[in-house]
């Protein structure tokens, strides 16, 4: 089934939000992976298609509904945080993430990797989080505790996690899993937006 709005041409980021999710997580990953010289299209969906409010204030109207996302129609499964994932909520989005997983990339940051321990994803993938001991708070059956890092974000390729202050590193690892800059313009990328540098170097 095509998304809507979805360019043939172009791979696909499937963005799942909702009622406060956390814009600035994905903000950076976003305007990079939708940019004008990307070959990427963001799709953004809610569960019932409905607009949605962002933890800012943003009024946003999706580009379609959870019933109408597949695997097969998204290269990348993009997944913000929220209070919402701590309250246990969006479940309704489980079904997708656990079809997903091996066919497609899985990029969850902050509280949305409550979503990937929850479902036993996270027991056997090197990871990270917020913090150690986040995953096991809001998941009792989490049993990946070996496995965390304590790093800013960890890609396996298949599953990509950070902390909810890792917002460059987590855009870094997405671009360039998918090679949006080459190896060597995506360190660029990154120690720019880690730095105070000039920001119109990088285009030079």
């Amino acid at each position: 089934m095509t998304l809507i709005q979805n360019n043939s041409k172009k791979r696909t980021c499937a963005v799942f939000i909702f009622d406060g999710f956390a814009d600035q997580d994905v903000s950076l990953t976003m305007a990079w992976l939708g940019g004008q010289n990307s070959d990427f299209a963001i799709e953004t969906f809610s569960a019932s298609g409905h607009p949605v409010t962002s933890t800012s204030g943003l009024r946003v109207m999706p580009h379609t509904s959870l019933k109408m996302m597949d695997p097969e129609d998204f290269d990348l499964l993009l997944l913000p945080g929220g209070d919402m994932w701590k309250e246990g909520d969006n479940l309704e989005i489980f079904p997708l993430i656990t079809s997903t997983l091996g066919k497609r990339p899985i990029a969850a940051i902050s509280a949305a990797t409550l979503a990937l321990a929850d479902l036993g994803l996270l027991n056997d993938v090197p990871h990270t989080s917020n913090f150690p001991g986040f995953l096991k708070h809001y998941c009792p059956e989490y049993a990946g505790e070996d496995l965390y890092q304590c790093t800013p974000c960890v890609n396996t390729g298949n599953i990509i996690t950070a902390n909810g202050v890792a917002l460059i590193e987590f855009a870094y690892e997405i671009l360039k899993t998918f090679d949006v800059f080459d190896d060597v313009k995506a360190q660029e990328w990154k120690e720019l937006y880690l730095s105070s540098g000039e920001v119109m170097s990088f285009f030079e």
